[in-house]
C-alpha cells in the first residue's frame, strides 16, 4: 500500500476574506480503524494566491444559504471560520467532486455556535 492510499487531499480552494488570502485544505487520513479528516486554512500573501490560481487552484464557493444533503450531493458541517472580523460556516459537499463551501454569517451567530460545541476551524498564520 502506497502512502497516498492513506493520506490524501480533498478539497482546496483559495477564499480572500477582507484583504487576506487562505489556502484551504481538506487533509483526508484513512487506514484500518484510523478516519481523520481536518480542513486547515493557511493564510497566504496575494501574490502566493495569484500564483496558485493561475496554477489551477480554484477559489472557494461561497453561497448565502446552507448547502442540503439530496440524492447526489452529501454535505457535512466542518467547522466555524472567524477571520478578519468574519465568520462563516464551512462546510464539506461531495458528489463526484469534493469541495468545500463556506455560508456568511455574524460573528455573533459564530461565537454562539463554537460556545455549543461547533468546532472553530484552524488557521495557520505564516
Amino acid at each position: 500500500m502506497n502512502i497516498e492510499d492513506i493520506i490524501s487531499i480533498g478539497a482546496n480552494c483559495i477564499v480572500k476574506i477582507g484583504n487576506r488570502f487562505f489556502l484551504l485544505v481538506e487533509i483526508e487520513v484513512e487506514f484500518g480503524n484510523v478516519a481523520i479528516e481536518e480542513f486547515v486554512f493557511i493564510r497566504i500573501s496575494e501574490q502566493e494566491a495569484r500564483i496558485l490560481l493561475a496554477g489551477g487552484i480554484q477559489r472557494c464557493t461561497i453561497v448565502n444559504s446552507l448547502p442540503r444533503s439530496c440524492d447526489d450531493l452529501e454535505v457535512e458541517f466542518i467547522c466555524v471560520l472567524i477571520a478578519g472580523g468574519e465568520a462563516f460556516v464551512v462546510f464539506d459537499v461531495e458528489n463526484d467532486v469534493d469541495k468545500a463551501v463556506l455560508v456568511p454569517i455574524s460573528l455573533r451567530e459564530a461565537e454562539r455556535l463554537i460556545r455549543r460545541g461547533a468546532r472553530r476551524c484552524t488557521v495557520i498564520n505564516r
